[in-house]
């Protein structure tokens, strides 16, 4: 089989307190999504709540009957893309799909790619302006203007644009076949939300495998609206870090978990232990590679 017509499982996690956004992503999936015969769309409901059911072509439901970690729950859809050997794409519900988002992600089966979005650029008008953290209601009634930002940005960055950032959240993410069937599943043992994914990107590095932002694509993503900005409290959050940050350092060491994990000193601790050159030059793939290989 060509491996470039593997075909896709997307996998979408939602919970009931975030809904809202959910809708909104789902309805932006399947307009500006090219799906192809073969392909897998996963749905996960992680309240039982049997939310969307119905409203949409999901072609596997899940429905949990208690709520799961993030990991588990991906996992869930990784196991289906497994089965039938197809590539794999991580999609959180607090996005906000558009045109040519997939087509930037296929181009290349020998990294984990990540698209651009209002993290990585930040688009100011009087009309409407994007942040690296947003509520529904700054975007709702103003389509248009992302239509127009996503028409500018990608006259701006070549479709095969692609910028090594491994700090990006995996918030919306291709894993293609041939990495997730080297690397496996992601570690459910971190935490229900936090150090998974990074934990995996730290396993496909030593395996070989960079991850990368894909510049051409630009997507809306609110951001932590089914944990520290939504779902929790300020010391459930607290809490929930303290778990990850402690695995962390369990499988990683300290050096691994202050620069990708922990991150908030990041610069300081390369530097520190003598991989400042590196980080300064954006070679996180490298900084992997020299602490664990």
């Amino acid at each position: 089989m060509d491996k470039n017509n593997l075909g896709h499982v997307f996998c979408f996690v939602s919970s009931k307190v975030t809904e809202k956004y959910s809708r909104l992503a789902l309805s932006s999936f399947f307009i500006n999504t090219k799906l192809e015969p073969g392909d897998i769309f996963v749905f996960v409901n992680n309240d039982g709540t049997n939310a969307f059911k119905g409203e949409y072509p999901i072609d596997v439901y899940i429905n949990n009957k208690t709520p799961k970690a993030w990991a588990t729950n991906f996992n869930k859809g990784l196991r289906i893309a497994k089965k039938f050997k197809k590539h794999f794409v991580v999609i959180t519900n607090d996005v906000v799909f558009t045109k040519g988002w997939l087509e930037a992600l296929k181009q290349t089966d020998d990294n984990i790619l990540i698209p651009a979005c209002n993290v990585n650029f930040m688009y100011k008008s009087e009309a409407f302006s994007t942040a690296s953290n947003m509520q529904l209601e700054e975007y709702v009634g103003k389509e248009s203007y992302l239509n127009a930002i996503v028409d500018f940005h990608q006259s701006m960055h070549k479709l095969d644009s692609l910028d090594e950032r491994i700090f990006m959240q995996m918030y919306l993410a291709r894993i293609p076949y041939k990495i997730h069937n080297d690397v496996g599943y992601f570690d459910h043992t971190f935490s229900n939300c936090g150090g998974e994914d990074m934990d995996y990107r730290i396993r496909a590095a030593i395996k070989g495998y960079k991850t990368m932002l894909a510049m051409h694509p630009f997507i809306l993503h609110f951001h932590g609206k089914s944990s520290w900005d939504g779902a929790e409290s300020t010391e459930q959050e607290k809490v929930r870090r303290d778990n990850y940050l402690k695995r962390g350092i369990e499988k990683w060491g300290e050096d691994l978990t202050e620069i990708f994990i922990k991150s908030t000193y990041a610069k300081e601790h390369a530097h520190k232990i003598g991989l400042g050159k590196e980080f300064d030059s954006n070679q996180q793939y490298d900084i992997i590679r020299k602490l664990k290989c």
